[in-house]
């Protein structure tokens, strides 16, 4: 009999591509679209996302399913999203989607229709190991790798995971959907966070609350002026901080509780110590106190030597080399070479010693 995979379908160009080199490697292909969040957003999710997928699971002939997970999508990833800039911290949905919808939700939808497998287009690799483990690798295309987000599947699920353009260069991908003729091939590039449309991330969370000033100041706590919502600033941001100032100053703290954003000179935007929570591990031995380790505080950022300083639930790490504005929210992700190894997400920074 031959193998049956569920592809996660959004209608782009990755996604389709995918369920069409699957089939033609011999596997049962199904597709399975998921309805995320209100129609009038044109991107992934919506009944655009619905349509382009189905016109190409039916030019490729095979099944399609659809599923409204526009409640567990809200819970899980918009309502995380505000929740957490509230807070004042820069949470990562995609990584939240990933832990809790595209995979979790979709595996559970495979075992439902007796599947072997769940793929995406995703740009990573899952890789037997010679130990017969299973890994997870950076994609070959260092331009469009996707592994960063992927730190929180579940070790037991890799087995069972497939990313047909691991080892593509989107070039390639592209080349294929031309070849093919698939509905999909001019398709541009979907959003970084696509449930918030055309909005910045400040206006988006501002229709929730109504503007509140704050204070902004200098490293030193003196006075530079008034904010319209600490929501508006990321760490580390540089335009757009409504300060006029000789020096370049970026965002090196924001404290929601007391309404206060806090600018300082770039070296004032370093720090050594990050410590973590929601530790997730694609390895069998974890690592322990003392481990020398490459971690990587954001994507497209060059992984970079630290050490463990302390180990469990909770993890402290010290970077050889400070690090540009470490975000609380943002996820720290290990790898060794090119295997993720697990990560986590900060929940506070510090200089170290």
């Amino acid at each position: 009999m031959r193998r049956k995979v569920v592809v996660a379908m959004s209608g782009g160009v990755d996604s389709s591509v995918a369920a069409a080199l699957l089939k033609e490697n011999g596997y049962e292909v199904i597709g399975i679209t998921l309805k995320l969040f209100a129609d009038k957003i044109s991107c992934c999710g919506g009944n655009e996302s619905l349509n382009a997928a189905r016109r190409v699971c039916e030019t490729l002939g095979i099944r399609h399913y659809y599923k409204d997970a526009r409640n567990l999508f809200g819970k899980k990833v918009i309502s995380f999203f505000k929740k957490e800039y509230f807070s004042g911290r820069t949470p990562n949905p995609c990584i939240e989607c990933n832990r809790y919808v595209k995979f979790d939700y979709l595996l559970n939808f495979a075992n439902g229709l007796g599947a072997d497998f769940l793929a995406t287009g995703h740009y990573a690799i899952v890789e037997k190991t010679r130990e017969g483990e299973f890994a997870l690798l950076r994609g070959r295309d260092l331009n469009k790798e996707q592994s960063y987000f992927l730190y929180p599947l579940k070790r037991k699920d890799l087995s069972r995971i497939i990313f047909p353009l691991g080892r593509f260069e989107k070039k390639r991908t592209r080349e294929i959907a031309n070849k093919l003729n698939l509905p999909c091939r001019k398709v541009t590039e979907s959003r970084d966070i696509c449930f918030v449309g055309n909005l910045k991330y400040g206006r988006y969370i501002s229709r929730d609350i109504p503007s509140q000033k704050g204070r902004i100041l200098d490293a030193g706590g003196s006075f530079l002026g008034y904010h319209g919502g600490f929501f508006n600033f990321t760490i580390g941001q540089r335009r757009g901080i409504g300060v006029a100032s000789k020096k370049r100053l970026y965002v090196i703290n924001i404290k929601a509780a007391e309404n206060i954003v806090v600018l300082g000179e770039h070296k004032y935007a370093f720090f050594s110590r990050i410590s973590l929570k929601n530790l997730n591990w694609l390895i069998k031995n974890h690592p322990l106190e003392g481990d020398n380790l490459l971690a990587q505080i954001r994507y497209r950022h060059k992984p970079s030597e630290c050490k463990i300083i302390q180990s469990g639930k909770k993890m402290l790490i010290e970077f050889k080399t400070p690090q540009f504005a470490p975000a609380k929210g943002q996820s720290v992700v290990f790898y060794k070479n090119d295997r993720v190894l697990g990560g986590g997400i900060i929940e506070d920074v510090g200089r170290g010693k």
